[in-house]
């Protein structure tokens, strides 16, 4: 068998995330009939490096499969294209040494999460508006907090699966784009909806005197009730994952 992996976009409006589940439309699924329709069976171990919820999007998403095909990696981007629907793409492939594991291998994941500025029928899609004015500054000084290894208890929804809390964050800064502002926040490991409350309690707390004291404080509680609402997931989009000899921006 050899073994693939796939950098893949989505756009995770029409699907419930990535997971594969009986009935539903999910990535995986969706990938794994066009793996088994144009290489043929068997497909072993497809994995994905981030395992994305509903409603949330990609455009650096990585997979990987076992395969016994004869095909060059190459081919498998114009192959696997061909059976996919138009909202989730083959961007590139390569084959990988035989222990490779999209998620066992990643060292660090990169998300953005996009705010907009006023509501708007297009870019709405992709980002969110939280229905009320933001200052871009104290949303910085907000997260600024956040970087470095810390225990990110606080922003874990409750009820997921038990986890080492402790993430080291390398990045979770704020900049501009044409619709509003975004988080970049670049962690070697991400808890359940993470992301999604960070950006939701930097937006509580911005309101505050002292946002990066407030956001410390959050921190330090280690408890998912000292933090803010969770934002919605279709701002959300995994952007890029790192591996080994691929510097972590």
């Amino acid at each position: 068998m050899r073994v693939f992996r796939l950098l893949l976009a989505y756009d995770g409006t029409g699907f419930h995330g990535w997971q594969a589940q009986p009935g539903l439309r999910t990535v995986q699924g969706e990938l794994m009939n066009a793996l088994t329709t144009q290489l043929g069976p068997p497909i072993e171990s497809l994995a994905a490096a981030g395992r994305t919820d509903a409603g949330v999007h990609a455009r650096g998403q990585v997979a990987s499969f076992a395969s016994a095909t004869a095909l060059p990696a190459r081919a498998l981007v114009p192959v696997l294209n061909r059976a996919l629907a138009a909202d989730v793409r083959v961007r590139a492939a390569r084959e990988m040494p035989a222990p490779f594991h999209a998620r066992h291998a990643a060292r660090a994941r990169r998300y953005a999460y996009r705010l907009l500025r006023q509501d708007d029928v297009l870019w709405g899609r992709h980002a969110w508006w939280p229905g009320r004015a933001f200052d871009a500054g104290r949303l910085e000084r907000s997260t600024r907090a956040l970087e470095g290894l810390n225990d990110c208890s606080s922003f874990r929804s409750t009820g997921s699966a038990a986890s080492d809390p402790r993430c080291h964050i390398r990045r979770a800064s704020w900049s501009a784009w044409p619709g509003g502002v975004q988080l970049d926040i670049v962690a070697d490991h991400f808890l359940y909806h993470m992301v999604r409350t960070v950006v939701g309690t930097a937006l509580a707390l911005s309101r505050t005197a002292d946002p990066e004291a407030a956001m410390r404080a959050v921190l330090g509680a280690r408890d998912r009730s000292a933090a803010g609402p969770t934002a919605p997931p279709h701002g959300l989009c995994l952007e890029q994952v790192y591996y080994d000899q691929e510097g972590v921006a």
